[in-house]
């Protein structure tokens, strides 16, 4: 009788275990970058792109290696990916207009909406849409947004020049006065 309830108390632990770990929910961590290209490591990398972090990361996670944007403007593009919605449905094709000025998107639940609603908390760093701040940042629908007043994130330890472009771009020469 012993070995039995203990034969089913480890049944029961096995399980239980197992409802746990099936409940728990995974850490997601989604980068979007669209000024990146494929110059990150992962994806051919670049000379001009250190990317060490980004690429230990696609190591251990998933690295989609097909990309396709919804619209060469920022805006468009960004709106499509934290909407799910192409620029043909939402009618944003330039960085002027914004998705919640339209009643139909109004209240539109994005990619942070959803996961904060799932119990996540949504951090973003950077420019989000097309703007960092103010009307055009949905800033809302962020648990905490990390970003500087333009947008960009601050760089870490790097050599700035005092125009603020590096000395070449695309291994072309760039003039800056």
């Amino acid at each position: 009788m012993p070995r039995f309830i203990l034969q089913a108390a480890l049944c029961l632990a096995f399980l239980w275990a197992g409802q746990t770990q099936a409940a728990a929910k995974p850490n997601i961590l989604f980068i979007a970058v669209d000024d990146l290209n494929d110059w990150a490591g992962c994806l051919g990398g670049h000379p001009q792109a250190k990317t060490p972090n980004i690429d230990a990361l696609a190591k251990r996670g998933i690295l989609f290696e097909q990309a396709y944007c919804a619209a060469p403007l920022c805006s468009p593009s960004r709106t499509a990916i934290m909407t799910g919605l192409a620029p043909s449905n939402t009618g944003i094709y330039g960085n002027l207009n914004w998705f919640r000025d339209l009643p139909k998107y109004k209240d539109w639940v994005t990619l942070p909406q959803y996961f904060r609603q799932h119990g996540y908390l949504a951090w973003g760093g950077g420019k989000l849409y097309h703007q960092a701040h103010g009307k055009f940042s949905d800033a809302g629908a962020w648990d905490h947004v990390y970003s500087t007043r333009t947008g960009a994130v601050p760089p870490q330890k790097s050599k700035r020049y005092k125009h603020g472009l590096r000395p070449k771009f695309e291994s072309n020469p760039i003039l800056a006065r």
